[in-house]
């Protein structure tokens, strides 16, 4: 019991630390950042849309979780294990002693407490952006004054904090993002167009929500990916082969499930590249369509089945890397 308590320990300890390693890089932020802002001004450009802006601001708000959850997933990675290994931190702690399995899954761990506060701001900023939209084309401007002053009151926050009691300003804004959000979607969500209360999230797009999970889902894969590949590849490398495992995963379907029936290297390929257009159903939702829970756990199921698998190869693969 004693020895189980001590390695829970090491293992919180070395997750925190990740966190606190990865939110102080400035470019999570900015990519978090301009995430957000562009969910939040795509009401702004979906004004012409004739009857379409809702969908159109919802699917391209999914799209910008999505892809801005890959740079944020692959920027998390190069700060974690390659970048240690280099600095000579990994040896530290490797000698306390610390195995390498408890270290590596600590970090993708650390890695994946960082994207879900990411997945949830970009999702209640996907939400606000689609309460915006009203018909007719126009846009409610008390939602966007709520959204403007989430963002204002995030970075005066952390202005104010390293101001008066020399906290890191990168990662306090990151940190302030959700609760702003947060606060600003509780808001939004008792008023109407006019101002006036009515049920709480009446008017909410909550049909969003099992989406924003799949997607979420798929940027928990591609967090696995990159934190595996980080064990031999720098930084741009590793992000850039997660980006065309990406690439090839959602094209998999056309490059290789046709030609898996007479082709064994088609048949491997098609089964071994993560299958993005199980997380993408985006389409389910027009026309007042939803997306039922059994399919998001089912996804989750497989989600975790690769995620596991991923992790199990980046575990062989850092036990074999040379720390000096």
């Amino acid at each position: 019991m004693k020895n189980m308590r001590t390695i829970l320990l090491q293992a919180w300890t070395l997750a925190t630390n990740t966190v606190l390693d990865i939110i102080r890089q400035p470019v999570i932020l900015l990519l978090t950042t301009t995430c957000v802002v562009l969910i939040g001004l795509l009401p702004s450009t979906a004004v012409f849309a004739f009857g379409e802006e809702a969908r159109l601001v919802r699917d391209g708000a999914l799209a910008l979780h999505l892809v801005f959850g890959l740079l944020v997933a692959g920027a998390a990675a190069a700060a974690t294990i390659y970048t240690e290994i280099k600095r000579g931190t990994a040896a530290t702690v490797l000698c306390k002693p610390v195995s390498r399995s408890l270290y590596f899954l600590s970090t993708y761990i650390g890695v994946l407490m960082v994207l879900l506060l990411f997945c949830a701001t970009a999702l209640l900023s996907g939400l606000l952006s689609v309460r915006m939209v009203l018909p007719s084309m126009q846009t409610d401007g008390r939602i966007g004054a709520l959204f403007l002053a989430a963002m204002l009151v995030t970075f005066g926050y952390a202005a104010t904090s390293n101001f008066m009691f020399r906290r890191q300003f990168v990662s306090q804004a990151f940190i302030g993002l959700l609760p702003c959000l947060a606060a600003a979607f509780v808001t939004a969500a008792w008023l109407d167009p006019n101002g006036h209360a009515v049920r709480f999230g009446s008017l909410m797009a909550w049909q969003m929500v099992p989406a924003g999970i799949l997607v979420s889902l798929a940027v928990i894969v591609l967090a696995a990916l990159a934190v595996s590949l980080s064990t031999r590849l720098p930084p741009i490398l590793s992000t850039s082969a997660c980006a065309a495992l990406f690439f090839l995963g959602l094209v998999s379907d056309y490059l290789f499930r046709t030609a898996a029936a007479t082709s064994w290297w088609a048949g491997l390929s098609y089964r071994l590249l993560p299958n993005w257009q199980d997380f993408w159903i985006v389409d389910a939702l027009s026309g007042g369509g939803n997306i039922p829970w059994g399919y998001v756990v089912a996804t989750a199921g497989y989600a975790g089945l690769y995620t596991v698998a991923v992790l199990a190869l980046g575990l062989l693969s850092f036990r074999r890397v040379e720390i000096l």
